[in-house]
């Protein structure tokens, strides 16, 4: 690779504390209610906004190589309202930031851009009357103007709770929702999963259309044991085609989650099942899905396999790298299995979340994960630390961490990473890592941060150290 330049930054600290909701009178939770066991101290508490995902799909590159960023800021003192940003960072390294438009829980959006590389931003609203997807745009450096896109009125669930995006080879937009029963942060939460509705949406036509992708019970909201989840993933291949990856829970006595896949490339949709609970009745396969496809259009997805005992306590949590053989044929293999320094009571066997998987223009695997702090504080719960990156490259995974932080001292005492991005260029070899880092200091006291990552050649190593990036306050 021509040259070497490293570089890692706080692009900025933004204020973002969340409206926490305490659910009273809920004593069955997430691992114990399949056994019937009760915990002895509810309620529990729910974070607003964290579990609602936009994937990996909020960071995207256009064809000058500026790198596009989209956050939502909350308001000084307000819980759920603020302004959406759209932020860049251009080759030579300059900046710029710019609202978008202010509004209540505007969490759920994401970036895509056209064929003149304008900037489209889609965000998902939901109320009890209504579900709708508004798109913001600007041409030319004009201002932004916006247009609501699709209205569901209770379609499929009052709630929009997980939005993905790609474009086509001929610069269609493409979106992946998936629609759940009702607001899962609410007097619901232990139920909403169940009876949910995958949907595609795309302007491929010259208007936009909604199709219905498959009706199944998604993955858990897990509020109470992770700060984060991503359940679907979704890629439009050099043809046209939709590829998606998306969690599936089985509903019964023990409840377990495998990982499926979907692709309309016959016209209709075809499911299968990408990766199977093969070695426990009670385990998750294909948490945080990352799909990504290589030259040949062949489906990869990254995601993490964890096994669980009957009381749902999770024994080992690893990076896995899946590759689709044929249909109904996926092949395994392990990327990581254990920690490199962020690690809870539980053991050093837990990693892989957050993973996002990027190909090369020469075909080569790129991902980056989280490690995972598993211990049983009240129950089973999990910070997710530090940033690793890694490279397939002489038959055989090169892992480095290029972040590290503190290990944390409990569930809401903890330095974690909430959401990591990767950005391999095909312009150059550059390749980016944007993050979001949360700072939890109480159940009701915590903010955010956006740190970027960026270097050409070997990736910039922590060497052992607690990684804080330069001018950092």
């Amino acid at each position: 690779m021509a040259g070497k330049c490293n570089r890692s930054k706080l692009i900025n600290k933004t204020c973002c504390k969340k409206f926490l909701l305490v659910v009273a009178g809920l004593a069955l939770v997430y691992g114990l209610w399949a056994t019937g066991e009760l915990f002895a101290d509810p309620p529990f508490v729910i974070h607003y906004g964290l579990n609602d995902s936009h994937g990996r799909s909020w960071v995207r590159e256009n064809s000058e190589g500026v790198v596009g960023i989209i956050t939502f800021q909350h308001f000084e003192g307000s819980d759920d309202e603020g302004t959406l940003l759209y932020k860049t960072i251009s080759a030579d390294n300059s900046e710029t930031s710019e609202p978008v438009t202010t509004g209540r829980r505007l969490e759920k959006s994401v970036l895509l851009y056209d064929a003149l590389d304008n900037p489209h931003i889609f965000v998902a609203r939901s109320n009890d009357t209504d579900q709708v997807i508004d798109h913001y745009f600007k041409n030319n450096g004009a201002e932004w103007q916006s247009e609501t896109i699709i209205h569901f009125y209770n379609e499929g669930g009052k709630f929009i709770y997980e939005l993905s995006a790609d474009k086509g080879p001929d610069h269609s937009f493409h979106l992946l929702i998936l629609k759940t029963r009702s607001d899962v942060d609410s007097d619901d939460f232990m139920d909403a999963w169940m009876d949910s509705y995958l949907y595609h949406l795309t302007n491929a036509t010259g208007h936009w259309e909604k199709e219905w992708v498959h009706h199944y019970d998604s993955p858990y909201t897990y509020d109470m044991c992770i700060k984060s989840s991503i359940r679907q993933d979704m890629k439009v291949d050099r043809h046209g085609f939709v590829h998606v990856a998306f969690g599936l829970q089985i509903r019964g006595s023990v409840d377990p989650s495998r990982l499926m896949y979907a692709t309309n490339k016959t016209g209709t949709w075809q499911i299968e099942t990408a990766l199977n609970n093969d070695h426990g009745q009670v385990d998750d396969a294909g948490w945080f899905p990352s799909l990504g496809l290589d030259s040949h259009d062949v489906p990869h997805i990254a995601c993490i396999y964890i096994n669980r005992v009957l009381t749902h306590s999770a024994t080992y949590s690893k990076l896995l790298l899946l590759k689709r053989l044929g249909a109904g044929h996926w092949r395994s293999d392990v990327v990581a299995d254990s920690d490199d320094g962020y690690y809870g009571a539980d053991g050093r066997n837990y990693t892989g979340a957050l993973c996002h998987l990027v190909f090369d223009s020469d075909d080569t695997p790129h991902v980056i994960f989280s490690d995972i702090a598993s211990t049983h504080y009240q129950w089973q719960q999990e910070n997710v630390g530090n940033i690793r990156y890694g490279v397939y490259r002489d038959g055989r995974w090169n892992l480095d961490t290029i972040y590290r932080q503190p290990l944390p001292q409990g569930f809401y005492d903890a330095v974690e990473m909430l959401w990591i991005c990767l950005i391999v260029s095909p312009l150059s070899d550059a390749i980016h890592v944007i993050g979001q880092e949360i700072d939890v200091r109480g159940e009701g006291d915590y903010s955010c941060r956006l740190i970027e990552f960026a270097w050409s050649g070997d990736p910039p190593k922590a060497n052992g150290k607690i990684g804080r990036v330069p001018h950092d306050p």
